[in-house]
């Protein structure tokens, strides 16, 4: 598994890995899928194309589970899957460019697990280490 959740006293805090920043990203939006709506919805029924800019890989992972927050909780849309991500840097600013699949929840009796009220910058730090990047997040729930 590409994550794994750690001890946090009052939030939920999660271990990620993956073996390039686009794997890491992924790894952050399973965990994120799972504290919420678990790993039961799979519809692709639609697309969505979201595009992201930062100075720092900390920040645009922060935009990135934001993101997946409002669509959730604001738009009552969940993301169930990532079909194409791209994280590249021009000069001083790293860019995502992420393509999901995902289903509105009103049509269905979904029950959120967690909600999760905001993503923090608490521990994160992308680092890599022999070809693996990693990342704590804690979640604020």
């Amino acid at each position: 598994m590409p994550y794994k959740f750690i001890e946090h006293t009052a939030d939920v805090a999660v271990e990620v890995e993956g073996s390039t920043l686009e794997e890491l990203f992924i790894s952050a939006f399973s965990a994120w899928k799972e504290i919420v709506m678990g790993t039961n919805s799979q519809s692709r029924e639609q697309s969505k194309k979201f595009l992201f800019s930062s100075k720092t890989l900390e920040e645009l992972l922060i935009e990135f589970l934001s993101e997946l927050n409002y669509q959730l909780y604001t738009k009552k849309w969940i993301i169930n899957f990532i079909n194409k991500i791209l994280i590249h840097k021009v000069n001083e600013n790293y860019h995502l460019d992420v393509e999901v699949f995902g289903e509105s929840i009103k049509k269905k009796d979904y029950v959120i697990k967690e909600e999760i009220k905001a993503v923090t910058f608490h521990k994160m730090k992308i680092e890599e280490k022999n070809g693996n990047f990693s990342t704590i997040i804690v979640f604020d729930i």
